[in-house]
């Protein structure tokens, strides 16, 4: 047999079957795994904190740490888990003081709706809500007569409620129903947020990614969908911008398809010093059957993380002191950083079906090159299950960026050693 043809019989056959004890090689990348392929320094702007640092950052441990606990065998556990969505039935307005004085129109799809005012300026005191009008159809009221409830900012304090100061909120009577309500302020003075929120209304906007974690120089794609309950609609509008852990924002061009719904791919340009979420902000307008306006604000998230170590692609097992088990993962870095692997370990139980058995973590300092960080699965952790055992889920972490770097939903196959 030829040298080549031997290899990839034996490659083959290794891929096939678990793995003994002593040195492996992990399983090729699944499809939705998250996997870097090149490996690239941190931003010179990005560097991780020192101790007289002023800018926010979590605390950076140097001294080593590994966990584990057992996990039930029925235990049903997602290898992958699932982006971030969110519904919204509000929106927001950035106005003047002008747009208030003047009349400032909110379309309203349904009965009942909150609505928030807060000043940008605090100084300029709280509103009088007798000095507030609201004008629906034909009739003019009193935010006092309009409204079934009406609090101020230091009622939502009490009540729990992070709220700008001088803010007031108000819920609209019922029996006014809904359509476009005029919301006229003639002592406003500076800025204003008018928040609106429609808790009985049909019509919600879903954003939603198709990942939660990013690896720098990857896209992230968001669709945005307004739907009435189960029913799917068209949009009309969508705007928005990508807003960073840091603060800064970048406007976003949404793409219409066919089905009515809007896109965007995302790319963050850079990883900004402050860890963090990022943020996708989509501002929507769409219209009811009957061609009344709907507006909606949503906001999608995911975290972005900058390439600077990954799985080296060896491992080991071995039998701990304990008896127990210990993974050691071999892992590359291009950065020095405090970096953590976690993954959770399966057995064949009882049935002959693979079940979880533990999860485990660890975390410590490691410079730039090759290293390792080690799993330790106790003897409590392998009660009920037995060999063939499998590691899932692994993955590994820079712990002061916050930031995933690799995820495998199937990572190993071995028999205990």
């Amino acid at each position: 047999m030829k040298p080549g043809i031997l290899a990839s019989a034996l490659l083959a056959t290794c891929l096939a079957v678990p793995a003994m004890a002593g040195t492996h090689v992990l399983l090729p990348p699944q499809q939705n795994d998250m996997v870097p392929t090149v490996l690239q320094a941190r931003d010179a702007t990005a560097r991780l904190p020192t101790a007289t640092s002023a800018t926010p950052r979590v605390h950076v441990e140097r001294t080593p740490l590994s966990v584990s606990w057992p996990l039930p065998h029925d235990a049903a556990l997602q290898p992958q888990p699932p982006p971030f969505a969110r519904s919204s039935r509000e929106y927001w307005r950035d106005v003047s003081a002008s747009e208030l004085q003047q009349g400032l129109k909110l379309p309203l799809s349904a009965p009942g709706a909150i609505i928030r005012l807060s000043p940008g300026n605090a100084t300029v005191g709280k509103l009088d809500p007798a000095g507030v009008h609201l004008q629906l159809g034909r009739q003019s009221l009193s935010a006092n007569a309009a409204s079934s409830q009406v609090a101020d900012a230091a009622a939502l304090h009490a009540a729990g409620m992070d709220v700008p100061a001088a803010s007031m909120v108000m819920q609209l009577k019922p029996e006014l129903g809904s359509g476009v309500v005029t919301l006229q302020v003639p002592a406003a003075s500076g800025r204003y947020v008018v928040h609106v929120y429609e808790p009985q209304s049909p019509f919600t906007v879903t954003a939603k990614a198709d990942r939660d974690d990013l690896l720098l120089g990857r896209d992230v794609h968001v669709r945005v969908a307004l739907q009435e309950q189960d029913r799917d609609m068209p949009l009309s509008s969508v705007g928005g911008l990508l807003r960073a852990p840091d603060g800064s924002s970048t406007p976003l061009s949404f793409r219409r398809q066919a089905d009515g719904s809007f896109t965007v791919d995302v790319r963050p340009r850079s990883i900004p010093n402050t860890p963090g979420l990022w943020e996708v902000h989509s501002f929507t307008v769409g219209r009811d059957d009957a061609g009344n306006e709907i507006r909606r604000d949503t906001t999608t998230v995911f975290a972005a993380a900058a390439p600077v170590a990954r799985f080296s692609g060896l491992a080991s097992t071995a039998r701990a002191a304990d008896r127990g088990i210990d993974i050691t993962l071999g892992v590359t870095a291009r950065d020095a950083s405090r970096y953590a692997v976690s993954a959770v370990l399966y057995g064949r139980g009882a049935d002959g079906s693979m079940v979880p058995a533990a999860f485990a973590q660890s975390a410590a300092w490691l410079s730039p090159g090759n290293g390792q960080l080690t799993l330790h699965y106790d003897p409590a952790s392998l009660q009920g299950v037995g060999a063939p055992y499998e590691l899932r889920d692994l993955r590994l972490q820079d712990q002061p960026a916050v930031g995933l770097l690799e995820r495998r939903a199937r990572a190993m196959s071995f028999i205990a050693p």
